[in-house]
């Protein structure tokens, strides 16, 4: 079961992954700031994969929708923060130039996916009965 769930996770964190690097392409390609193309292409992609996980991955149909993409997007944003640092430390540690920071961008996506699916499978979409079990 919880396989399932982690190809589900990611399947929609790779479609995530790819309007996050697309649209962070975008953006710099047209010399937007590194860091503020990283941050459009996160709010897209945190939505993107907050409504994909919540139908599809944990077929969540619980109506506290709010509540949930609340605790999701406190999650994410943690580690986005992690990506932000990572994409920080590859530019300044070899250059500013475009396909730098894209790779900058890939890596740090890479690094915060684990922990964005240990967080949404323990806390924003666990269900209460498999809540009570873990404890």
């Amino acid at each position: 079961m919880v396989i399932k769930k982690l190809m589900k996770f990611a399947s929609v964190g790779v479609l995530g992954s790819v309007s996050n690097i697309s649209i962070f392409s975008f953006l710099v390609y047209f010399d937007i700031n590194y860091n503020i193309a990283s941050v459009v292409a996160f709010l897209f992609a945190v939505t993107q994969n907050y409504i994909l996980n919540k139908k599809w991955t944990f077929k969540d149909h619980n109506t506290k929708t709010k509540q949930k993409f609340i605790k999701y997007f406190i999650l994410n944003l943690s580690s986005f923060l992690v990506n932000l640092a990572v994409l920080n430390l590859v530019v300044i540690n070899f250059d500013e130039g475009t396909l730098t920071k894209i790779i900058g961008q890939i890596l740090g996506i890479g690094v915060a996916m684990g922990f964005n699916f240990i967080g949404s499978y323990l806390v924003v979409f666990a269900k209460e009965k498999e809540i009570k079990e873990k404890i």
